[in-house]
């Protein structure tokens, strides 16, 4: 294939492809909040989890392609790091919107429903001290803000798309390597 146009810089790739990303996780955690009453919500939100993997590696090979043998391991990584926060920005802004004007007591269902997973397991705790204390902060209304389980889930996502964009550089490397031997 040859070759067209110039080829983008780092931070443009990666907030052009951020965009298209960062819409597969918008739909993602659609089917994420719908996941707590639907088994086909649950499966497809599942099934998009782990094809992320396979999506940033896509990104990263196509922009390997484009900047050519001049490409460096440190570079996807970066282009990956970089991919993550876009997409974390646009994922960030669906979620705000859905925990405060779409669905304002989401985040105290989903504390609710792990309470009541957490009690289920009472017999085996070895102090369940801390199930009480969360029990009796939820009482109290004591339930995270909108805006700081968005910058949680920025954060989470910002490290964890870090060690997956270090893993896939690595694999996007030594998977254009060993085609180069191979022709």
């Amino acid at each position: 294939m040859e070759k067209k146009g110039e080829a983008k810089g780092l931070v443009q790739y990666a907030m052009e492809s951020g965009v298209y990303v960062g819409l597969y996780f918008v739909v993602k955690f659609v089917f994420e909040v719908f996941s707590m009453d639907s088994f086909f919500c649950n499966a497809v939100s599942l099934a998009m989890l782990l094809c992320v993997p396979v999506v940033v590696y896509f990104v990263m090979r196509r922009y390997r392609y484009q900047v050519g043998e001049q490409c460096y391991f440190s570079q996807l990584w970066m282009m990956g790091i970089l991919l993550f926060f876009f997409v974390s920005l646009i994922n960030s802004l669906a979620q705000y919107v859905y925990f405060v004007y779409i669905n304002p007591g989401y985040i105290k269902a989903q504390f609710l429903a792990a309470v009541e997973f957490m009690e289920s397991f009472r017999p085996v705790m070895s102090d369940p001290s801390l199930l009480d204390t969360i029990k009796e902060g939820l009482e109290k209304g004591n339930v995270p803000s909108p805006m700081s389980v968005v910058v949680e889930r920025i954060w989470v996502n910002l490290f964890f798309g870090s060690l997956l964009s270090a893993a896939m550089a690595g694999l996007v490397m030594f998977w254009s390597k060993s085609n180069k031997t191979k022709r």
